[in-house]
């Protein structure tokens, strides 16, 4: 019962999500992660992303009575392993509508979230993420957008193997500050049905805020998923207070 009630901790809606991702020098982005993951390659590359989308349906254990809000997140990541070879994703950063997610994924996960002023902007053929300032006076700004449709108005269907690498990830790692190791957890939904999308652009500065070089070119990949139902696990140092295993 209680490992069940841990396995299904957090449940949410994610919406229009646009993802844009660029491969990355492993000598610039090795540092910027904790020294208990190593990177997940792809065909010798590292990867680094910026992911904007809409949260909506959030509900919480034990508290699934309280009426979170709906609300735009911006992150900033990249592709990494743990010594037992599992796969997933580490978040540089993460601006979220808001505080109180914001606060409660700092405190639970130890996710490096941020308040921020996001707006999106939908069209039929385009969408847009823009975030301003962050934690009230921090200016560290981040745009997205891209084309939903490429010029002969035909989607292609994200289904190569680099496409599954970049989306396929169901677990994520977070350090929180008052504790000298990494913890865990699981997500799970049901696999991307998301298309190549064209002209996707980044402007901003997440990148610099993490001591990385901004992208100077357009994103070599961009894709674009109308969204899914997610569940998260409880992080692993709950599950170690519970008396069960890590997840697997």
């Amino acid at each position: 019962m209680m490992r069940s009630f841990l396995d299904d901790f957090m449940g949410q809606q994610w919406g229009d999500l646009l993802l844009l991702h660029w491969p990355v020098s492993i000598d610039v982005i090795k540092p910027t992660i904790p020294e208990s993951l190593e990177l997940d390659l792809f065909e010798g590359e590292a990867w680094a992303s910026v992911v904007g989308f809409h949260l909506s349906n959030l509900r919480i254990k034990p508290i699934r009575w309280f009426p979170w809000g709906k609300f735009h997140e911006v992150n900033l990541r990249t592709y990494v392993r743990d010594k037992h070879g599992r796969s997933g994703v580490w978040f540089h950063s993460l601006d979220s509508t808001d505080l109180f997610a914001v606060l409660g994924a700092r405190v639970l996960y130890g996710l490096n979230y941020r308040w921020a002023g996001i707006s999106q902007s939908k069209e039929e053929n385009s969408i847009s993420y823009k975030s301003c300032t962050r934690n009230f006076d921090e200016k560290i700004p981040a745009e997205i957008n891209a084309e939903l449709k490429n010029p002969k108005n035909q989607a292609t269907i994200a289904s190569e193997p680099i496409d599954q690498f970049l989306l396929e990830r169901y677990r994520f790692w977070a350090k929180r500050k008052w504790v000298n190791a990494t913890s865990s957890a699981n997500v799970r939904h049901r696999p991307y049905d998301a298309i190549r999308i064209q002209n996707a652009r980044y402007h901003g500065k997440l990148f610099r805020s993490q001591n990385m070089p901004e992208p100077e070119k357009f994103p070599i990949l961009a894709h674009f998923c109308r969204g899914f139902s997610v569940k998260a696990s409880a992080p692993s140092w709950i599950y170690k207070i519970a008396g069960h295993a890590n997840q697997r």
